[in-house]
């Protein structure tokens, strides 16, 4: 790949990712109503892992045991 190529792919990319997250108009070549859409999921998909995560469920007493004299793992 040239630089030329190289260039021209980042610059497309770039296009595309402003429109998928920065409201950007598509780019030429996209479907703007399939981007708007994909725009939408991502924005749901950021809203759900900025949520507050599920508690972390208690470890069993098993595992709360202590190790035997010494420290090392078994």
């Amino acid at each position: 790949m040239t630089a030329a190529e190289r260039a021209a792919l980042g610059a497309a990319q770039e296009a595309l990712l402003a429109s998928l997250v920065g409201g950007a108009d598509a780019p030429p070549g996209f479907d703007p109503e399939r981007l708007r859409v994909q725009a939408a999921v991502l924005r749901a998909k950021r809203h759900h892992a900025a949520e507050e995560p599920p508690p972390v469920p208690r470890p069993r007493r098993l595992l709360l045991r202590r190790r035997p004299s010494g420290g090392a793992p078994r």
